[in-house]
């Protein structure tokens, strides 16, 4: 009799992955982002617009920043640890030629105070000073210049290519959306109502370019089911972006630090 050696082969993190991780995210001790529940309640972060649980990462996507997706290669599933990434490799260093005076009038309906949030140009920046009628804009990352530590753990490895679109579709539509895939082809069911929500023309076009990029499909199809109903829809942009930011933008951006 031959005897018969059994090999167990512990899977590795790679790019092109679909994982799911769950992480803390701390600046200076404190705690800025939590995909755990609990973990954000108790540190007086938890937001109802937020998603929680375990995070889909497409591994090489750009969801994270770049020091980040570096740690994780490698790793095994089941990996729980803690890295501490530097700005060059997070957020960045503070660029001084990255400010702008802008004149007040450009704002309509917000009055704009030092620390305030603010789109300009199609730009995402905050204010830092007022000075009679210009406003003095920052647009580096608000976390530019800082170390940035991720403790995390690596829950889980998508391998079926149906639980991967759906898992796309759930984490950039929020929301759960009949979904097949034929013949190179994913055919996504919506609801007719869904037209009335301008995010999303936004949002299905980045999800189209996500699905053939990360899934390797030809097609991306939407089908729209009338049935009568009201739909809620809870649009959001991806995991990693400002709330300005469109979704087509998350493949090649960094990550921001409220969870999605």
């Amino acid at each position: 009799m031959v005897a018969q050696v059994r090999m167990d082969f512990k899977m590795t993190v790679k790019n092109g992955d679909f994982i799911r991780i769950d992480y803390i995210e701390s600046v200076d001790g404190q705690v800025l982002a939590a995909t755990d529940k609990d973990v954000a309640t108790e540190k007086g972060i938890f937001s109802e617009d937020a998603q929680y649980g375990p995070h889909l990462i497409v591994v090489g996507a750009g969801q994270l920043v770049a020091g980040f997706e570096e740690d994780l290669l490698g790793k095994e599933i089941g990996y729980n640890g803690k890295v501490e990434i530097a700005p060059e490799k997070a957020f960045g260093v503070h660029d001084p030629t990255k400010t702008q005076i802008v004149p007040i009038n450009k704002f309509k309906e917000q009055k704009p105070v030092p620390g305030l949030r603010v789109g300009v140009d199609n730009k995402v920046g905050t204010v830092t000073r007022v000075i009679g009628r210009k406003v003095a804009i920052d647009f580096n990352h608000p976390l530019a210049d800082k170390t940035i530590v991720y403790e995390y753990k690596i829950t889980e490895n998508i391998e079926d290519q149906l639980e991967k679109l759906k898992a796309l579709i759930k984490t950039f539509a929020r929301m759960e959306l009949e979904a097949e895939i034929k013949d190179d082809v994913a055919i996504i069911t919506v609801l007719w109502e869904l037209s009335y929500y301008k995010e999303w023309l936004m949002i299905r076009r980045g999800l189209a370019d996500m699905i053939i990029q990360h899934l390797g499909l030809k097609e991306v199809d939407y089908v729209e089911k009338h049935t009568g109903e009201k739909v809620k829809a809870e649009l959001i942009s991806p995991p990693a972006k400002e709330p300005e930011t469109a979704p087509e933008e998350a493949k090649t951006e960094g990550a921001e630090s409220t969870p999605a």
